[in-house]
């Protein structure tokens, strides 16, 4: 494992995993019940073209969402590889024990046409991770993870840094998912329009702090029927 980047709003890290346990965690993606994202009742997390990405269970560190650490499955290992590597990654995400104690994973599988809209993490996260368990990639695939640390987003525009219009009886709107408009979010990420890319390069683990709002490009077509399949979750806030 080498750092590759490293700073205050995202860290990355690469060849985190050995052979045989990238191996292991492919095997686990081959076997896992994964659902369309619109069957969990997740409408508007993704735009109305990608309801089809597929996620699979939920598994906690510290607690239990739909199965609780340790599982004997492969995702074990990306689980502990999180918890080690955490300690790298204060300046990003916290400490454990201060900031957080908690993180949750889910693996999910994108293929050709399938992306992520612009988002943050909510208020009671201290961060996020991706770790990208797809053997092969290619630079010409798209499916890349955009970050804008520089944008300030106000925490009244929520996760999808996106709120209702105002009406007349309701002039402060809530904050609310970006799947049928983003013009808050076109609005704050195009004032500069300019941030960062990190390729999604096989064995390799990104940390993220919360307010950052981060993206995921497309898959191109040129992937074919090669998938990228991640696993990320959360870093839940003490308190």
């Amino acid at each position: 494992m080498h750092v590759t980047v490293q700073n205050e709003s995202f860290t990355v890290l690469d060849d985190v995993l050995e052979a045989d346990r990238c191996d292991a965690l492919w095997n686990y993606f081959q076997l896992q019940p994964f659902q369309r994202v619109e069957a969990l009742g997740m409408q508007g997390q993704w735009p109305l073209e990608d309801s089809g990405v597929l996620r699979g269970p939920t598994v906690g560190w510290n607690r239990c969402w739909d199965a609780q650490y340790p599982t004997k499955s492969a995702i074990d290992v990306v689980m502990k590889a999180v918890f080690d590597l955490a300690e790298k990654c204060g300046g990003t995400i916290g400490r454990c024990g201060e900031t957080w104690e908690t993180f949750s994973a889910f693996p999910s599988i994108y293929v050709s046409g399938q992306g992520r809209m612009w988002h943050r993490d909510a208020e009671d996260d201290a961060g996020s991770w991706i770790y990208y368990g797809h053997p092969e990639w290619n630079i010409e695939w798209g499916g890349e993870l955009f970050l804008a640390p520089e944008v300030r987003v106000p925490a009244e525009f929520g996760v999808y840094l996106h709120r209702l219009l105002p009406m007349a009886d309701h002039p402060n709107p809530p904050p609310w998912k970006s799947h049928l408009d983003n013009a808050d979010a076109s609005r704050f990420l195009m004032e500069r329009g300019v941030g960062e890319f990190v390729a999604p390069k096989p064995n390799r683990m990104v940390f993220i702090r919360a307010d950052v709002p981060r993206a995921m490009a497309k898959i191109r077509g040129s992937a074919g029927r090669h998938v990228h399949a991640t696993v990320g979750g959360l870093f839940k806030k003490i308190g």
